[in-house]
């Protein structure tokens, strides 16, 4: 008896689809893995843009100028935001979508750009910058609501209910 021996053609036949459903395993574990289980409510983000965005924001440090907005609460990307004036971003993944429910990031005495624009997100600027549109006059901590503000002479105001808190916020050039 002769050993007949094997072309190469049929161990490509065997280990091509091997290897594309370990890659196909691999990705899709990569993508369950790296969901929104990384974000804690209370962390600091520098966000560029709201809305429909491919991946989580950069995280940072919540004293620094670029932490502009901090994470009040998560939801799936179907659900709504908890009530109040969050900003809101659906990260949309191949494998998970959800919805990051952001928090004005700031002190009394802060500054900010683009505080009324819908989509781009307001950053801090120094309150000497000519593209200041937005102050920060009173931060109130455990509170929200539309009376919040009364006697600041803030013009706007930004009220959470989750956790509940309220920016009184003088905004216009």
């Amino acid at each position: 008896m002769t050993e007949q021996k094997r072309s190469k053609w049929f161990w490509v036949g065997i280990l091509v689809p091997v290897a594309i459903v370990v890659i196909s395993a691999a990705t899709w574990v990569a993508g369950y893995l790296s969901s929104a289980d990384g974000t804690v409510v209370g962390d600091c983000y520098a966000v560029t843009t709201f809305g429909d965005v491919d991946a989580e924001p950069a995280k940072a440090d919540c004293g620094s100028i670029e932490a502009n907005t901090k994470l009040g609460a998560k939801a799936e990307s179907g659900d709504a935001c908890p009530q109040g004036e969050y900003d809101q971003l659906t990260v949309d993944r191949t494998f998970s979508s959800y919805k990051l429910c952001m928090m004005i990031n700031a002190r009394q005495g802060d500054c900010f750009e683009n505080f009324l624009a819908d989509s781009v997100a307001y950053q801090k600027v120094e309150c000497s910058d000519p593209t200041k549109d937005a102050e920060v006059v009173k931060v109130i901590e455990g509170a929200s609501g539309d009376t919040a503000c009364d006697d600041t002479g803030a013009t706007d105001l930004k009220s959470y209910s989750t956790p509940p808190s309220t920016v009184c916020v003088k905004a216009g050039k």
